[in-house]
């Protein structure tokens, strides 16, 4: 699995989830407490419908036997029809009918007892009668009624009371009634609760009218379940909207902060692979652009050092190469030329006929060609160690310009000086360092032969940690074409060259020299094709101290005047003498 498909999953589950998980408990909590406050509103309703019937039978059948009594002293028709008139009993209307009956049969009556009534006003109710004894004998008082008119029924949800048999005594609605639930009885007192649909919210409540044996059912349902229902499916509707607008924005930003890492691995693997020179993205300005910035500069600088260690490499094999041609080249060659001077000493004594003179000049021409060659070779070998010396680089530049004037004013090259380094004193060899300044300028003379401009400057940096301590770097900058691309990366090998007549020994002398002296020359990076070559060495400053004694052992202070009359230039032939 990829960094980025990592990133998103773990934000999906840290962010996204929870979000979604936290949004369906709170449906799920938030529909049963709905459901929990409506059944207890049920049951409170119910409960209280069945203590007012119940109440309303207890007073009925209180008022009957206050009757009663008041009949075993005046048992008359008339009697029964005053007390009609006044309206006692439950209230509104008290009784409609009283009768006094003996062994089930009524004896004197007054009213008359009223058909089942129709359902008015969402209200439907049943006659219901009650008897009491009158006195000590078998007659009895029977009262009718017609429960619940007294609108003291709570108002809410729809009641039904049935009696024992099933049969409707009150409704509070016109619709037909759930009937009483087999095996459901509630206790005296008490009600209950009988889910129907828990998840659509419907139940049943039930309570007992103890005095009458009646049972009041009221039939409920959550009213806001579905409010809430909707409510928290657009809540789910806009969570889910806005967890897919987070992720998509979310993704792009992931995807742009590891589109960088991906790439960077890619140019990790093409390095790995052996590519040194691998396309990087664009560094930002963040963890990962530093991070992008430090593997470039760490691949710039494994570049560089494959490259000298390849170019060690040759040079190394080069070494024993030149052994082997001074070994078995140039001494059998030095016994040649002798042997052909000779042959032009006893010429130009008559001692040989003058026929053969042209065939001996030739010989000696081409031996000393070869002798060159072998000689350019012999400078890439390992030298021995000599006395390093406290050399003063501006004053071995102002000499090997002298020793060049000529040459520059020749072509039209014009010598530019800006050895402004405040301090120039290096430790090094007089032949070899000078040796690499008539190169770099032997070099920028051939690159102009039409004329041009060869500037010499110098100037001082600080050191850095792989080289520390101040530093004197000496520039060559010539007006020349330039060094194309492809060149720049092998200027240093040893023999290639561009020149039809160059032995491409010149520049990797060099650049071994200043490595041998803890230096370092390099192509400037400005170089561009078309805008001149700028060479740079790089050389750091030897400790002198106060007197002009180096604080190095057994390093002296070079005399410019002890040093040598002519120097060979590497792959150039020689200098001609100051003259």
């Amino acid at each position: 699995m990829t960094l980025y498909s990592k990133i998103l999953w773990l934000f999906v589950g840290v962010a996204i989830l929870p979000l979604l998980i936290f949004a369906g408990v709170a449906r799920q909590q938030t529909l049963a407490m709905a459901d929990v406050a409506a059944e207890a509103g049920l049951v409170s309703a119910v409960a209280a419908a069945g203590r007012v019937l119940n109440q309303e039978a207890a007073a009925a059948e209180a008022d009957l036997r206050a009757f009663a009594e008041l009949v075993s002293y005046d048992p008359s028709p008339s009697f029964l029809e005053r007390l009609l008139a006044s309206g006692a009993g439950p209230q509104p209307g008290g009784f409609h009918y009283l009768a006094v009956e003996e062994d089930g049969l009524a004896t004197m009556f007054a009213g008359a007892a009223l058909p089942a009534a129709a359902c008015a006003n969402a209200f439907q109710t049943t006659e219901v009668r009650i008897a009491v004894p009158i006195g000590e004998g078998t007659a009895t008082l029977v009262g009718a009624y017609r429960p619940g008119r007294g609108g003291t029924l709570p108002v809410g949800p729809s009641l039904w009371v049935y009696d024992e048999t099933g049969g409707l005594v009150v409704a509070t609605s016109c619709q037909p009634g759930p009937g009483l639930p087999e095996g459901r009885q509630p206790a005296e007192g008490a009600a209950e609760l009988v889910p129907l649909d828990p998840e659509g919210g419907e139940s049943l409540a039930l309570a007992s009218v103890p005095s009458r044996a009646w049972t009041v059912v009221a039939l409920g349902s959550n009213a806001l379940r579905a409010p809430l229902a909707g409510f928290f499916r657009d809540y789910w509707l806009f969570v889910l909207g806005l967890a897919g607008t987070t992720l998509l924005g979310f993704s792009f930003f992931v995807r742009s902060l590891t589109g960088s890492l991906d790439d960077l691995t890619l140019a990790v693997e093409r390095v790995a692979g052996g590519d040194l020179r691998p396309w990087f993205p664009t560094p930002r300005d963040d963890e990962i652009g530093r991070l992008t910035l430090a593997f470039q500069e760490m691949t710039d600088r494994l570049r560089e050092m494959v490259t000298q260690v390849d170019r060690s490499s040759r040079l190394a094999v080069l070494g024993k190469l030149s052994a082997y041609l001074a070994h078995e080249i140039r001494n059998p060659l030095s016994s040649v030329k002798m042997n052909l001077q000779r042959l032009d000493r006893w010429k130009r004594a008559g001692e040989i006929p003058e026929r053969y003179g042209d065939a001996i000049d030739v010989s000696l021409r081409e031996v000393g060609r070869l002798s060159a060659a072998v000689s350019n070779v012999l400078q890439l070998s390992p030298s021995k160690s000599r006395p390093k010396e406290v050399l003063e680089i501006h004053e071995l530049v102002h000499e090997v310009g002298r020793l060049l004037d000529r040459d520059f004013a020749r072509k039209g090259v014009r010598l530019r000086w800006d050895l402004n380094a405040e301090a120039d004193r290096v430790l090094g060899e007089t032949g070899p360092l000078k040796g690499v300044i008539i190169n770099l300028m032997l070099n920028a003379l051939d690159a102009q032969p039409a004329g041009g401009t060869l500037h010499i400057e110098s100037s001082l940096r600080a050191g850095t940690a792989e080289s520390p301590g101040p530093r004197l770097e000496l520039r060559f900058t010539d007006s020349g074409p330039g060094v194309p691309p492809e060149v720049r990366e092998k200027i240093f090998d040893p023999f290639f060259t561009t020149k039809e007549s160059g032995s491409g020994i010149g520049l990797a002398v060099a650049s071994q020299t200043i490595r041998n002296h803890g230096g370092d020359l390099y192509l400037a990076d400005s170089t561009r094709m078309g805008q001149g070559a700028e060479f740079v060495v790089d050389l750091p400053l030897a400790a002198v101290v106060s007197d002009g004694t180096s604080e190095v052992p057994g390093a002296r202070i070079a005399s410019w005047m002890e040093a040598p009359a002519e120097s060979e230039v590497p792959g150039e032939g020689r200098v001609p003498p100051r003259g």
